[in-house]
């Protein structure tokens, strides 16, 4: 039914109007189980902290900036390329953009890690639509920064997992 595609009102259209992953568009009940979920984690769906991607839900690096800074923990982040001892390290082959990222939380001193790499495949992939262009313009003009912005996504992740302590709360009560 193509009337189910189209968002119900202006309001929805602020959202995601398809799947990331697979381009395809999403339903109303969609966009509407996609608020359902960025709310019950405490996100925003109309600022873009929540997408879809290959038909399951996933909070992108401005949902975890936003989730730690609820928390109210200080917490620094800081990303670099990888030197070449660790591209060596992580065998990243020559021509890739790899970055890390910590990120600690300044009165604890916890830190996690993260690895963001962008392959030479995804910055010269060609649209399925028009194979005279690329999939991912944006990714093939600019590959440092998804590199880092995915390094930054890892570690706030780890860092700030989001669902968490709910998850083995109720965990814990199945089991008892």
């Amino acid at each position: 039914m193509q009337q189910d595609k189209k968002p119900a009102s202006e309001e929805l259209a602020l959202l995601p109007q398809a799947d990331l992953g697979t381009g395809e568009l999403l339903t109303h009940n969609q966009v509407i189980a996609l608020i359902q979920y960025a709310r019950k984690y405490g996100l925003d769906p109309f600022r873009g902290h929540v997408i879809i991607m290959h038909g399951k839900p996933y909070i992108g690096i401005d949902g975890y900036l936003y989730h730690a800074k609820q928390t109210k923990k200080p917490y620094t982040l800081e990303s670099s390329p990888l030197s070449d001892d660790m591209r060596k390290q992580y065998q990243v082959p020559e021509g890739q953009h790899a970055w890390t990222a910590k990120a600690t939380l300044t009165e604890t001193g916890a830190s996690a890690t993260g690895l963001g790499i962008v392959t030479v495949e995804e910055m010269e992939a060609k649209s399925s639509r028009d194979h005279t262009k690329l999939r991912s313009p944006v990714v093939a003009a600019h590959p440092w920064q998804l590199a880092q912005k995915r390094a930054e996504w890892q570690a706030l992740r780890r860092l700030f997992p989001i669902g968490e302590s709910e998850e083995k709360e109720e965990g814990k009560s199945e089991v008892s």
